[in-house]
C-alpha cells in the first residue's frame, strides 16, 4: 500500500467546515500537492528551476510510496541528469542542493508566505525523504499575487477597433491608436480583465453579432466606437455593450479639437472604469493620463501600425520612422521601446543576426525605460532584452513583475514572463503564466503556438496537437506554429509528417529540421540537399548557425552540432535559449560540452 492510500479524508465539523488539524494528523495527498504548488511558485523558489525540480521529485515519490528510490545515486541521475558513472564521492551535487533546499524551506516557513500556510513540507538533515505535517492555523495575511487569475465572475472588457468614418482611408492607424490607447489605460486598473489588442483586432472590419464576439473572447463587456476626423475637428462615438444580452449600457459622442484626442481617450477609459466600479468594488486604480505631444503621438501610431504587420518590409519602415521621430522628440519613451521591439522581432524570426542588432536593441530598450519606468510597455521591452539577448533571467522576471504591477492585464508581459520560466525549466509556473496570457489574448496564434510548445516539452502530444490546430485556425501560415509542428512530429518519429509540413518552407530553421528528418528517415542524400540549400541561402541572406546545428544533430555529427550551437549562442539566436528543455537537443545532453553551453546561457544543467 502506498503512502497516498494510508491517508484519511480531511475531517469536518457538523456544519461542514474543516476543523483545525493536529500536527499528528495524517496529511492527505491532495493537501501536500497544493502545498507543493505554493512552494514552487513562491518568490524564493520560483527562480530556481533546479530546486523546484528536486523538491517536486522527492515529494511525488514519497506520495507514491516509492521512498526506497530516494537515494543519492538515484536522485543524481533522475533529477540532475547524471549518468550511471556518477560518483557521489567526487560529485556532491545532491548534498549541496539538499542543503540549499533546506535553507530555502526554512526561510519560506519562518519569514515568507509559509507563515500562514496549512501544511509543512520539510527535509531532515541526512535524509532525502520529505516530511509532511499540519501547521498550527494562523490568521491569514493579505498578499497580492502578480498575474494570478481573477475571481470567478470578474468583468472582462474588450475594446474593439474603432471604425474609421473619415474621408481618408489612411486614417485607420489613427482609429486603431485610439482603441489601443483606451485598452492600454484600462490594463492599469486592478481587478479588471482586459482583452489584448491581438484578439480584439481579430474582429476588425467584421460584421459579427456582439454576443458571438463576447463568447469567442470570453468578454462580458465590449467597448466599440467610431472616429470621424475632418481637418482639426474630431468626433468620437463610443458605446459599452453587455455581450450576454446585447444591451447598451452607455453611449456617448465626444466632439473636440484634434489636439484634445488624449483627453478624449482618458475620459473614455475613466468613464468605463467608473461604470465598472459601480458594480465591482474590487475594480480600483486611476486611469493614467496621456501626456504626449500630438505630432509625436500621431507619428508613433503610424510606426506602431507598421510593427503590428510584422513583415520585414514594414518592420524596417517602422524603424526608419521611429528613428526620425526620436530626432525631433528625443525624450519620447515609446519611440525607443518601439525601435527595440521592431529590431527584436527581426532577430526573433531570423531575418537578421541577433548579435548584429543587439547594441541598438539594448540602447533603445534601456533609453525607453529610463524615460518612462512607469510604463508596462517599457518594462516589458527591457525585460525581453534581458531575457532573449542577455540571459539575465532574474532581472527579466523582476521587470515583467513590475510591468504586471503597473498593468495587471498586460498580456505580453504574462507571455514573456512565462517563456522566461520555461527556459529555466519551471514548466508548472510557465504553464500558469501562458494560461493567463491566453485568457487575455484568446485569439492570438502566437499564444496558442507557445502553449502547444509547452505541452510538447511536457510530452503531452495530444494537447500540443490541439493547441497547434487552434493556432493554425487563427493564422494558417503562422511560421512559429509550423516550426513547432515539425518538432512535434520529429519527436513522434513521424519523419514523413515533418517533411510534409516543412518541405516548402524557406525558413533556415525549418530547413535544418527538414534535413534532420530526412536523415532520421533514412535518406541521407535528401538531408545533404537540404544542407546545400542552407549554404545557398546564406549567400543571399542571414542564416543562423542553429539551422546547421539542427541538421548536424539529425545526421549524428555531434562535433559539428556543438560548434554550431556555440556559434548560435554567440549570434544571440533566440531559440537557443530553450536549450535546457528542448527535447530535440536531448542527444547532446550526456556530453560534457552541453553543460558548457548551458553555462554560457546562465542556465542550470
Amino acid at each position: 500500500m502506498g503512502w497516498r492510500d494510508k491517508q484519511v479524508p480531511t475531517p469536518s465539523s457538523p456544519s461542514g467546515k474543516p476543523v483545525a488539524h493536529s500536527p499528528a494528523d495524517p496529511v492527505p495527498a491532495a493537501a501536500v500537492r497544493d502545498q507543493l504548488a505554493r512552494l514552487v511558485n513562491s518568490p524564493g523558489l520560483v527562480s530556481s528551476a533546479r530546486l523546484c525540480r528536486f523538491l517536486t521529485h522527492i515529494v511525488n515519490r514519497t506520495i507514491d510510496g516509492d521512498i526506497d528510490s530516494l537515494k543519492e545515486f538515484s536522485i543524481a541521475m533522475e533529477v540532475f541528469d547524471r549518468t550511471s558513472k556518477y560518483d557521489p564521492n567526487i560529485d556532491a551535487i545532491v548534498r549541496v542542493e539538499a542543503r540549499r533546499l533546506r535553507a530555502k524551506l526554512k526561510v519560506y516557513y519562518e519569514e515568507g508566505q509559509g507563515t500562514v500556510d496549512p501544511v509543512l513540507i520539510g527535509l531532515r538533515p541526512g535524509s532525502y525523504v520529505p516530511v509532511f505535517r499540519w501547521l498550527d492555523p494562523q490568521p491569514p495575511k493579505h498578499r497580492e499575487e502578480i498575474g494570478t487569475a481573477p475571481k470567478p465572475g470578474a468583468v472582462c472588457v474588450a475594446v474593439l477597433p474603432f471604425v474609421n468614418m473619415s474621408p481618408e482611408p489612411e486614417q485607420d492607424y489613427f482609429c486603431d491608436g485610439i482603441s489601443e490607447e483606451i485598452t492600454n489605460s484600462l490594463t492599469r486598473i486592478s481587478g479588471l480583465n482586459v482583452i489584448a489588442r491581438t484578439s480584439a483586432f481579430h474582429f476588425k472590419g467584421a460584421n459579427i453579432d456582439i454576443r458571438e464576439v463576447g463568447q469567442r473572447l470570453g468578454a462580458n463587456l465590449v467597448i466599440e466606437g467610431s472616429v470621424r476626423k475632418a481637418g482639426e475637428q474630431l468626433r468620437v462615438t463610443v458605446q459599452a455593450i453587455q455581450t450576454q444580452s446585447g444591451h447598451h449600457i452607455w453611449s456617448e459622442t465626444f466632439r473636440h479639437q484634434l489636439r484634445d484626442v488624449f483627453a478624449i481617450q482618458e475620459e473614455i477609459a475613466q468613464t468605463v472604469a467608473d461604470l465598472l466600479k459601480l458594480h465591482m468594488p474590487e475594480v480600483r486604480g486611476p486611469v493614467r493620463s496621456s501626456l504626449h505631444d500630438l505630432d509625436a503621438h500621431t507619428r508613433y501610431l503610424r510606426a506602431r501600425f507598421l510593427i503590428h504587420q510584422q513583415s520585414p518590409e514594414t518592420l524596417h519602415a517602422a524603424l526608419e520612422q521611429l528613428r526620425k521621430l526620436t530626432e525631433t522628440y528625443p525624450d519620447y519613451a515609446l519611440a525607443y521601446s518601439g525601435m527595440a521591439t521592431a529590431s527584436g522581432i527581426l532577430a526573433q524570426f531570423g531575418m537578421v543576426s541577433g548579435r548584429e542588432v543587439y547594441p541598438e536593441v539594448k540602447a533603445n530598450a534601456e533609453r525607453g525605460y529610463a524615460l518612462d519606468p512607469e510604463s508596462g510597455d517599457t518594462c516589458t521591452v527591457l525585460g525581453a532584452l534581458r531575457f532573449w539577448f542577455e540571459h539575465r533571467w532574474d532581472e527579466a522576471e523582476k521587470l515583467y513583475d513590475r510591468a504586471l504591477q503597473l498593468q495587471p492585464s498586460h498580456a505580453l508581459a504574462h507571455t514573456f514572463r512565462a517563456m522566461t520560466l520555461l527556459c529555466r525549466g519551471d514548466i508548472s509556473a510557465a504553464e500558469s503564466g501562458l494560461r493567463r496570457s491566453t485568457e487575455l489574448d484568446p485569439l492570438s496564434a502566437s499564444d496558442c503556438a507557445r502553449m502547444a510548445y509547452l505541452h510538447y516539452v511536457k510530452g503531452d502530444y495530444p494537447s500540443a496537437e490541439e493547441h497547434l490546430r487552434k493556432s493554425f485556425e487563427l493564422d494558417r501560415d503562422y511560421p512559429e506554429a509550423r516550426f513547432y509542428e515539425g518538432l512535434l512530429h520529429f519527436q513522434q518519429q513521424r519523419y514523413d509528417a515533418v517533411i510534409q509540413c516543412l518541405s516548402t518552407s524557406t525558413s533556415p530553421l525549418d530547413i535544418g529540421l527538414l534535413a534532420a528528418a530526412h536523415a532520421q528517415g533514412g535518406s541521407l542524400s535528401r538531408a545533404e540537399e537540404c544542407i546545400e540549400r542552407l549554404h545557398q541561402l546564406a549567400g543571399r541572406q542571414y542564416v543562423t548557425p542553429l539551422a546547421q546545428g539542427f541538421a548536424a544533430i539529425g545526421t549524428g555529427n555531434f562535433d559539428l552540432a556543438f560548434q554550431c550551437m556555440d556559434e548560435a549562442i554567440a549570434h544571440k539566436t533566440n531559440f537557443v535559449n530553450l536549450l535546457a528543455i528542448e527535447p530535440f537537443f536531448h542527444p547532446l545532453r550526456t556530453d560534457r560540452r552541453f553543460a558548457k553551453l548551458l553555462k554560457k546561457l546562465s542556465l542550470s544543467h
